[in-house]
Order: C-alpha cells, then sequence, then structure tokens
C-alpha cells in the first residue's frame, strides 16, 4: 500500500535546460553547441548536483577555456534563466494530493546554492513534508546511497513510496530497491498513473 508519493523536481514539476540561457545568450550556434557540449556540460554540472560549489567548480573550467569565462561564469550567475515553466499537470496534481493529505516528499540532483530560488517559484514546495537535496546530501541520483538515505528520512519501506522521475536511469535504480515507480514522460500521464495506483 502507497503511504507516500515521492517526486523529483527538475523537468517533473518545473523544467530545466541549460539551454534555456544559452539560447539567449549565445547567438551563433555553433559556439553555442560548444559551450553546451563541451565547456560547460551536464557532465561537469554534475558536480553541483553532489555539493561542490559553483566558485569551486568553474575554476578548472575557466583554466581550460579562458576565451569563454562569460559563459562560465553565466552558469551560475544567471542559473535561474534555465528554469523555464511549471509543469501545470504536475502542480495541480500535486494540490490534490497534498488537499487528500497524501504525504508528499522530493528527491532531487540540484546544487544547495540554487535550491532556494527554485521552491520560491511555487507554494507547491511547501507542500513536502522533506526534500532531499543531493548537493546537500554529496551524493546523486541513481547512486543508490541516495534512496538509502531517502528511505531513512521517511521512514517507510520502498514499496509503500511511489516514486515519479524523468530519468529512466533513476527510475531503474529507485525500482531495483523495491520503489514503485513512474517514469515522468507525459505530463498527462501522471494523473493516471496515480488513478491506477489507488493515491488518487
Amino acid at each position: 500500500m502507497v503511504k507516500a508519493v515521492l517526486f523529483d523536481i527538475g523537468n517533473v514539476i518545473i523544467t530545466w535546460h541549460a539551454s534555456n540561457l544559452y539560447n539567449k545568450m549565445v547567438a551563433d550556434p555553433v559556439r553555442r553547441a560548444f559551450v553546451l557540449e563541451t565547456v560547460v556540460p551536464m557532465s561537469w554540472h554534475a558536480a553541483h548536483d553532489a555539493g561542490v560549489t559553483f566558485a569551486e567548480n568553474r575554476k578548472e573550467r575557466l583554466l581550460a577555456h579562458p576565451s569563454y569565462a562569460a559563459e562560465i561564469q553565466a552558469f551560475d550567475e544567471r542559473f535561474e534563466e534555465m528554469l523555464g515553466d511549471l509543469v501545470p499537470e504536475s502542480v495541480a496534481t500535486i494540490e490534490d494530493l497534498h488537499q487528500k493529505g497524501v504525504p508528499l516528499y522530493a528527491l532531487t540532483n540540484m546544487p544547495v546554492e540554487k535550491s532556494a530560488m527554485v521552491f520560491s517559484k511555487s507554494p507547491v514546495f511547501g507542500y513536502f513534508r522533506d526534500i532531499i537535496i543531493s548537493g546537500v546530501e554529496g551524493v546523486i541520483k541513481p547512486d543508490p546511497a541516495i534512496y538509502d538515505i531517502t528511505l531513512q528520512r521517511l521512514g517507510l519501506p520502498a514499496a509503500d513510496i511511489f516514486f515519479i522521475d524523468d530519468s529512466s536511469v533513476n527510475i531503474d535504480a529507485a525500482r531495483n530497491m523495491g520503489f514503485l515507480t513512474h517514469l515522468f514522460q507525459d505530463p498527462k500521464a501522471l494523473r493516471p498513473a496515480l488513478v491506477a495506483a489507488g493515491i488518487l
């Protein structure tokens, strides 16, 4: 029986893409592709999610790509511009779950330095009883360690938790640990999945 619903945040509740910033910042498509794929790739950003500060993480990048200093600095200074819209279907579903009294939690790969800014974007973040932030814990999904931390924080067995994430790798890791899971691809499929699980 499901006793709690656990949400990912990025691209589940609010959209986030580095290209939202660099599409505005870098006009030349060739240079922009190089920035996104080589200068500030997601593999580099993963260190922020794991707890490395922006100030520390950019040092090596600035040495390696001095002619891209503005783009590297912007990853920190203009991070908010990478955020897009809230996902209305997810927001409405969270509001309904909250009204029903379903215990809500979140598990997110997110830099701790940016978390308060992200959470300020919607009152629904206040509905979560706890938010496990990778940048605080120093470990990121899909590492089993962060799922163990989550289970400890929720005080529930994995089989009692319905987990929603947009990453198939993260979902697979959670499923292997016994979580009930929903791979978030189509926002309109979220509510039917919760209905099928007997939560709504």
